[in-house]
C-alpha cells in the first residue's frame, strides 16, 4: 500500500517517527487477503530493538484477521495530530485545507501463541500506557484466565518493522507570510489537536529561523 507523500512533506528523522507512534499508539493494521483488505483498530506498543524497531500487539483470537498474518505483509498506519486550516489565515484568499502527521509501517508479523509469549505482550501494553495515562493499574491476569485459557482467547504478535513513510504536512507548500498567518490562527485555538499541530510547526519552522 502507497501513501501520497510529495518531497516537501517526507522526513526520515526515525526519533520522530518513534515519538508520533509512541504518543499516538491507537493504529489501523491493514492486510490483503485475496484482493481484500483485512482491517484492525488496536493499540500497540513500538520498542526499539538496537537500530530497528518493532511493533507488539495482540488479536482476540475470535477476530480472524491474525490467521493472515503468516502470509501477507502488514501496513501499520499511526495518526499524529491534525487540524483543519483556514484560508482566512492566508495574505490572500485561497482553498482550506488540513494539515496533519502521519506514519505508515510496513513489516512481517511473528505470530505469539504461547502463555508466557502472550503474557509478555500483555506486559509491555499495560507498561506503555500506564506511562502515558498512570493510573497505579499493577498488572494482573484472572483466575480464569490461567493455563490455557489465555491463548485460546488473544493471540500476540511482533512486527518487525521493514519500510517507513512519514509524512509531516505542515503549511510547507505556503509561503512564510502564509505560514506565520497559521501559526497566529492556531495560537487561537484551545483544542489538543490545534495545539500539537502548532507545537509542530513551531518547531520545524524555528529550525528554518522563521520563528525567532
Amino acid at each position: 500500500m502507497h501513501m501520497y507523500n510529495p518531497q516537501r512533506y517526507k522526513s526520515v528523522d526515525i526519533n520522530e517517527v518513534f515519538d508520533l507512534m509512541d504518543r499516538n499508539s491507537f493504529a489501523t493494521i491493514i492486510t490483503v487477503v485475496g484482493g481484500t483488505p483485512c482491517v484492525t483498530h488496536l493499540p500497540l506498543t513500538p520498542k526499539k530493538v538496537g537500530d530497528r524497531i518493532e511493533l507488539i500487539g495482540h488479536f482476540a483470537r475470535a477476530n480472524p484477521h491474525w490467521k493472515s498474518f503468516a502470509n501477507s505483509e502488514a501496513t501499520v498506519i499511526f495518526h499524529g495530530s491534525h487540524t483543519y486550516v483556514t484560508p482566512m489565515w492566508y495574505a490572500e484568499n485561497d482553498v482550506p485545507t488540513w494539515n496533519y502527521s502521519a506514519v505508515h509501517i510496513t513489516g512481517q508479523a511473528v505470530l505469539i501463541e504461547d502463555h508466557d509469549g502472550i503474557i509478555d505482550c500483555l506486559k509491555e501494553l499495560t507498561a506503555h500506557v500506564e506511562r502515558h495515562w498512570p493510573s497505579g493499574w499493577e498488572f494482573f491476569i484472572p483466575e480464569d484466565l490461567g493455563g490455557d485459557i489465555l491463548p485460546k482467547s488473544i493471540v500476540g504478535f511482533k512486527i518487525q518493522v521493514d519500510g517507513i513513510n512519514f509524512k509531516k504536512k505542515l503549511s510547507q507548500n505556503r509561503s512564510a507570510v502564509d505560514r506565520a498567518g497559521v501559526l497566529k490562527g492556531l495560537e487561537s485555538r484551545a483544542d489538543d489537536n490545534s495545539r500539537s499541530v502548532l507545537a509542530e510547526m513551531l518547531k520545524l519552522y524555528s529550525l528554518n529561523g522563521e520563528t525567532k
